[in-house]
C-alpha cells in the first residue's frame, strides 16, 4: 500500500511540474485581432461605355448615358496585439476563394508586434462599373458585395515557438475574429 502511495505522490509531482510548462507552451498565446477601417474613396468618370444607344443624329443623351466608372475605396487594416506576449513572424494571407486588396502596405515579418502595440496597413480596392451617372455606386456608403467573401488569416508565432492564427472574416456585419490553433483547409498550402 506505501508503494502505491508513494507512485501515485512521484506521478502526482511530475504531473504538477509539467502543467505550467505545457500550458505556456501550447495555450498561452498572442491575441492579434484584424479589424478593417474605412478610410473613404472615390468614384472616377473614365469615359462613355460602349453600351451606349445612339440616337437617330447619331449623338448619345449625354443624361442617361452609361459611363465607365473606376472605383477606389480605401481601407486600413488594424492588427493589435492585445494580450501581454509578444507576436513573432506575423504573415497576412487572403482568403485563396474570396477577393484581394489590389494595393496593400507589406507586413514585415521580421517585426514583432509588442503587446498592446497596433499595427496600421493602407490598403485600397478598386473595380470597375458601367452604370449610368444616378445609378454608380456611392463609394463612402457602400462596401463592395465581393467582401462577403472577404477572408484574411493571420499567422504568428508565441514567444515558444507555437504557431497560431487569427482567422478573420468579413461578412457584411462587421469584424469577425477567430483565434484557431491549426491552420483552416481553405488556408492549406499546396
Amino acid at each position: 500500500m506505501e508503494i502505491i502511495i508513494g507512485m501515485a505522490s512521484i506521478v502526482l509531482g511530475i504531473v504538477i511540474a509539467i502543467i505550467p510548462y505545457v500550458r505556456r507552451k501550447y495555450f498561452l498565446r498572442p491575441d492579434l485581432t484584424i479589424e478593417i477601417v474605412s478610410d473613404g474613396g472615390l468614384s472616377s468618370p473614365l469615359g462613355l461605355s460602349a453600351k451606349n444607344e445612339v440616337n437617330e443624329e447619331g449623338y448619345i443623351d449625354g443624361n442617361t448615358a452609361i459611363r465607365v466608372f473606376e472605383l477606389i475605396w480605401q481601407f486600413r487594416v488594424r492588427i493589435t496585439n492585445n494580450s501581454d506576449l509578444i507576436a513573432f513572424y506575423p504573415k497576412l494571407e487572403f482568403n485563396p476563394n474570396g477577393p484581394r486588396f489590389t494595393l496593400i502596405d507589406k507586413l514585415n515579418s521580421l517585426e514583432p508586434i509588442e503587446p498592446a502595440e497596433t499595427i496600421e496597413l493602407k490598403v485600397e480596392y478598386r473595380k470597375y462599373e458601367e452604370k449610368t451617372g444616378k445609378e454608380r455606386t456611392n463609394v463612402g456608403k457602400e462596401m463592395p458585395s465581393e467582401f462577403n467573401d472577404l477572408g484574411l488569416l493571420l499567422c504568428y508565432q508565441s514567444p515558444r515557438k507555437s504557431t497560431f492564427y487569427t482567422l478573420y472574416d468579413y461578412n457584411g456585419d462587421g469584424n469577425k475574429n477567430n483565434f484557431i490553433n491549426k491552420r483552416p483547409k481553405e488556408y492549406k498550402k499546396n
